[in-house]
């Protein structure tokens, strides 16, 4: 603590500025009285004034010296009062300010309750968000799985009218041959009244058919409704979600003006301190120096009248100005008296402090303990609150489930018979389909199911890794992976589908011909269902089903080169698949760029890595480009979904854009290929670097990753790039190019005159007339196995369709699951918090008991300190009693005893004041660790120092070449008596040397050399110690001295 001497005469001035260190006002100790004031002299009787030449001069001169000198006193109240007027002026300001403070604190407070509330607002909107995305990703799925359901619907229907057709026909036919025959055998009317109840049978299916399909149309209307609900609901929590992140951000600003408003007033606060310190000074001064000229005004009245008297006069301004000198030096003891007392009381509670740490820092490990579960338990009824949504989620998904599974165990019923009937009819079907139409057919459904399958695989694949979301932060290796393989899955799945297309579309001759492949290709889908498997029960292995993939893709090409070459019914599913591998491929180009920007920002981040830069910027020269390229890649993102949506729709509708367009879409696909070798040369290149600099703990060196970037551009997309240009441009041009490029292909597609029809006869149709010629014998039973094979195709599809509900569905249930142990886990984590938390309310309960047993404790060392403090009274008085006249016999022993006694007093007031002092310090930590919070005030504005007042020269030059005046008997007394006290304090309180900062900056440099501020290392703590000994040293050595001289002068 830097405490500021007080003048040494009423004259002297402060050496600097009143702002820079406030002055300490000191009350009187109780064992010191105050000096007595020497009174103003009185008037002496009137008397003859001689006539003596030599003393009236001299006298004629003293009284021009005061004159001077009261004119410098006046010029001096005059400026003292300009200044008074100053600080009163400051002084009324004061309430102004202190008002303007409280409301600046009171704003502060409601600023920070409104961003309490914004942020639990904004987390709020976020969870709600998330809640909604996740219901539209699973009613898109639903939506998905009911538009699959209405297509397999409209072509059972299709068929069932056909059907129905076919058999009214036949009805008018035995009608017609009824009626010819006439009296028939017996035999024709069995036959009829068969086929007449088959008949009924079959208008019977039909009518149930058309109920199902209009109940069917009406659940998907009704969900389509609540889907759109659900989307408008998304959009307002949308938009509120922005609100509040608005409305956040307005509240930092606030925060931040009412923080520089609050510093401000603080500085104001501590300026009007300082200037009220420093006019209450300025008064004591006026009042000093006005008591000054009192004297001074006397003495000339006194030369004016009475010159004869002069002699006595100046004997009485003497003794005046001894008795100044005194009460300055009384005041320099006492400041050295006080000054000593507040070491003594600082040093008492350093003692104290480091005796209780313990307790304090088990109280700060209970009030983070307190604090951590409070926030903990907030973390836990939110998802508390999460777990109920998802339970009521889980619950509807359950009744839905129970739904589907009614359903399909329903199907499956019918499947079941299905096949049975199937396996009956089979035998009755003729050789002819069986040896040369079953493998084609199966072979058509073969690739429509694998088709499906792999596009099954494609989507649970990007829904687990969360694409093309995850691309937009950290990204790695196995995402890079996982988007490369998508698109190996989608360009077999557009293959499979283009066969498909084929197949559906060619003439007899193809279609049979590729019914003698099927047994070749037929095992090729247990791969693909092996694969489905594993990705349900969550043990999905990539590189196995890229390998796969690979193999599948080269056998595919094959058959594409040699059998489906030279058709125009796939054109659809072929500017899809342009269109799907554009898509992926920009997946790919933004995966291998971010991840490189990932890895490059995670290695610079480590402390231990060294980084040589080379004089470069690594977010002008690096990041930011990056960054750039991910955001133009995103633009093309949007680009390529709107082609693929309307490519998915024109499918759909039998329809394609005209073959014209054809080259655009693969000029795409070129553009976007060189842009994928670019992203992953440069990955594939920066990796190994940056693990020699973990593994070497070599220098990271930006000049080789701007090299690689340079070379990896100018062997891919900028071939023909200028020299000195940046490589950054070159691939934004192409970026920029490739927009360009895909933007005006939008265009053409969106437009209805580029869409024609895709047309063409099944080729299972044709063949039917073939069949039936070469069955022409047996027609009533060749139709009834067509029927027959028709209701198996149908319970085949159905069939699958329940096979794929059912796969959906555990999928879903799996996925519910996880999700209810995970809530499980946290609930149960909750339980342990709220257990912890109670234990730690009862030991803090335990704490408030010990304090409040602490503050009884104080009350009874107060009253024992009352109780001395009168003993002591006495006494005083009496030790004080003989000292008046002389003031060398004062008894030794009678002044020990009263020392011990006032050492005691001193003690337990240094107790008592230590024990209130650590008790409000308790109270008021959190109040204090809120104001340490705040930012720092910036220093006080330097001024220059006032300049000493003139003709005080020669008191200071006095008072410092003076030799010290021999200490008393009292003084001595008292002087022993701090010496004593603060020698038993140094012995009494050893100084432990910190360590824990050393050893703890040691850890983190792993054994290493480390720097610390010089304050605080362990030669610095001795030193300090070693240096309060040998100042204790010199002080009892200087009091041997003047103890010897006191002796010497008695």
């Amino acid at each position: 603590m830097i405490v500021q001497s007080a003048p040494a005469h009423p004259f002297t001035t402060r050496t600097s500025s009143p702002l820079t260190l406030p002055p300490v006002q000191f009350s009187p100790r109780p064992s010191d009285p105050p000096s007595p004031r020497v009174p103003s002299p009185p008037l002496p009787p009137s008397a003859q004034i001689p006539h003596d030449d030599a003393e009236l001069q001299e006298l004629r001169a003293k009284i021009r010296v005061l004159e001077a000198k009261r004119a410098d006193d006046s010029q001096r109240i005059r400026e003292l009062e300009s200044r008074l007027s100053e600080a009163e002026a400051f002084v009324a300001l004061r309430p102004k300010l202190q008002a303007k403070l409280a409301q600046l604190q009171t704003d502060l407070t409601a600023t920070r309750r409104e961003l309490a509330d914004a942020q639990q607002l904004s987390q709020l909107s976020e969870s709600r968000v998330i809640d909604a995305q996740e219901q539209l990703e699973m009613v898109m799925l639903d939506k998905e799985v009911a538009e699959e359901r209405a297509e397999l619907a409209e072509a059972e229907l299709e068929d069932v009218k056909e059907r129905l057709a076919i058999l009214e026909v036949e009805v008018d036919v035995l009608r017609e041959d009824g009626k010819e025959a006439g009296d028939s055998p017996a035999k024709d009317s069995l036959a009829y009244i068969q086929l007449e109840k088959q008949n009924e049978r079959l208008k019977e299916a039909l009518i149930k058919l058309r109920d199902m399909t209009q109940e069917t149309e009406q659940d998907q209307r009704r969900r389509i409704s609540e889907m759109e609900k659900d989307m408008a609901g998304v959009d307002n929590l949308q938009v509120s979600y922005d609100e509040t992140l608005i409305k956040l951000a307005n509240a930092e600003t606030q925060i931040e003006d009412l923080k520089l408003q609050l510093d401000d007033a603080l500085a104001a606060e501590d300026m009007l301190v300082q200037l009220t310190e420093r006019n209450l000074m300025l008064g004591e001064k006026i009042e000093e120096m006005r008591i000054t000229i009192e004297d001074l005004e006397a003495l000339k009245e006194l030369s004016d009248e009475l010159e004869e008297n002069h002699v006595e006069t100046e004997k009485q301004l003497h003794e005046d100005l001894e008795a100044k000198e005194s009460q300055i030096r009384e005041n320099l003891r006492k400041i050295d008296a006080l000054d000593e007392t507040c070491a003594d009381y600082e040093n008492t509670i350093q003692q104290f402090r480091e005796l209780v740490l313990q307790l304090q820092t088990e109280l700060e490990q209970l009030r983070t303990q307190t604090q951590t579960a409070q926030s903990e338990s907030a973390t836990a009824a939110s998802q508390a609150a999460n777990v109920m949504s998802l339970n009521m989620r889980l619950q509807s998904s359950a009744q839905k489930h129970q739904a589907r599974t009614i359903d399909l165990e329903v199907k499956s019923l019918e499947a079941k018979e299905a096949r049975e009937l199937l396996s009956i009819i089979q035998p009755y079907l003729p050789q002819l389909y069986v040896e040369s139409d079953s493998d084609a057919t199966s072979c058509y459904l073969f690739f429509r199911r694998l088709g499906y399958k792999l596009d099954l695989i494609n989507n649970v694949v990007a829904h687990i890794h969360n694409l093309p979301e995850a691309l937009n932060g950290d990204v790695s290796e196995v995402l890079v992976g996982v988007c490369e393989m998508r698109s190996r899955i989608s360009g077999l799945s557009t293959l499979c589908k283009r066969f498909a297309a084929v197949l559906r579309r060619c003439d007899v001759e193809t279609f049979l011909n590729m019914g003698r492949l099927y047994p070749e290709i037929a095992p090729l889908e247990k791969r693909v269902d092996m694969h489905i498997d594993l990705l349900r029960r969550d043990e999905f292995r990539d590189m196995e089903c890229v390998s796969d993939i690979v193999k599948i893709q080269a056998q595919f090409d094959h058959l594409a080169e040699a059998y489906f070459d030279g058709f125009e019914t796939d054109l659809a599913e072929r500017e899809l698949g342009y269109v799907t591998a554009f898509d992926h491929d920009l997946d790919m180009f933004a995966a291998s760029i971010a991840l490189t920007r990932t890895s490059v920002s995670s290695l610079i981040k480590e402390e231990e890595i060294v980084l040589e830069m080379g004089g470069y910027d690594i977010d002008q020269e690096l990041f930011n480009p990056l960054v750039t390229l991910l955001n133009r890649c995103k633009s093309a993102k949007t680009v390529s979904k709107k082609m693929i949506k309307r490519l998915e729709d024109l499918a759909q509708d039998s329809a394609a854009v005209k073959p014209h367009l054809i080259p655009q879409m693969q000029n795409l696909s070129n553009y976007v290929e060189e842009l994928v070798n670019f992203g992953i040369a440069v990955a594939q290149q920066i990796m190994p670097h940056l693990r020699d600099v973990r593994s070497s703990k070599t220098a990271f060196q930006l000049t080789t990753i701007l090299a690689v970037v340079k070379q990896s551009a100018t062997s891919t997309v900028a071939k023909d790039m200028k020299p000195g240009a940046s490589p950054w441009d070159a691939i934004g041009d192409s970026i920029g190019h490739l927009i360009e490029e895909s933007t005006k292909l939008v265009q053409p597609i969106l437009g209805p005159e580029n869409v024609q029809k895709i047309t063409g006869t099944a080729p299972w149709v044709s063949r039917i007339a073939e069949i039936k010629a070469a069955l022409a014998v047996n027609v009533e039973a060749e139709r009834k196995v067509a029927s027959l094979n028709d209701e198996m195709q149908a319970l085949a599809r159905s069939v699958r369709t329940k096979d794929q509900t059912i796969q959906e569905s555990t999928v879903k249930i799996e996925l519910m699951e996880r999700r209810l142990e995970a809530v499980k886990k946290q609930a149960d984590a909750i339980v342990e918090l709220e257990n912890e938390l109670i234990k730690a309310r009862k030991q803090e309960r335990a704490y408030e008991e010990a304090m409040e047993q602490l503050q009884a404790d104080l009350d009874a060392l107060e009253q024992d300190n009352a109780k001395l403090k009168t003993l002591t009274a006495g006494q005083e008085r009496q030790a004080a009693g003989p000292q008046v006249p002389e003031p060398e016999n004062v008894p030794i022993e009678g002044s020990l005893e009263t020392s011990h006694l006032l050492e005691q007093i001193e003690a337990l007031r240094g107790t008592v004041r230590f024990l209130r002092n650590e008790n409000s310090y308790l109270k008021g930590h959190d109040l204090l660790r809120e104001i340490d919070a705040l930012p720092p005030l910036p220093p006080p504005v330097r001024r220059t120092p006032t300049p000493p007042l003139a003709g005080t020269s020669d008191t200071d030059d006095s008072d410092t070449d003076e030799p010290a005046t021999p200490p008393t008997l009292f003084a001595l007394e008292t002087e022993t008596k701090r010496l004593y006290r603060d020698i038993m304090k140094y012995s009494s309180s050893p100084r432990v040397v910190d360590l824990s900062e050393l050893n703890a900056k040691r850890a983190e440099a792993k054994g290493g050399k480390v720097w610390m501020p010089r304050k605080k290392t362990p030669a610095y703590q001795v030193l300090e110690r070693k240096m309060d000994g040998e100042r204790l040293t010199r002080r009892v050595h200087g009091l041997l001295e003047r103890a010897s001289a006191l002796t010497a002068s008695l």
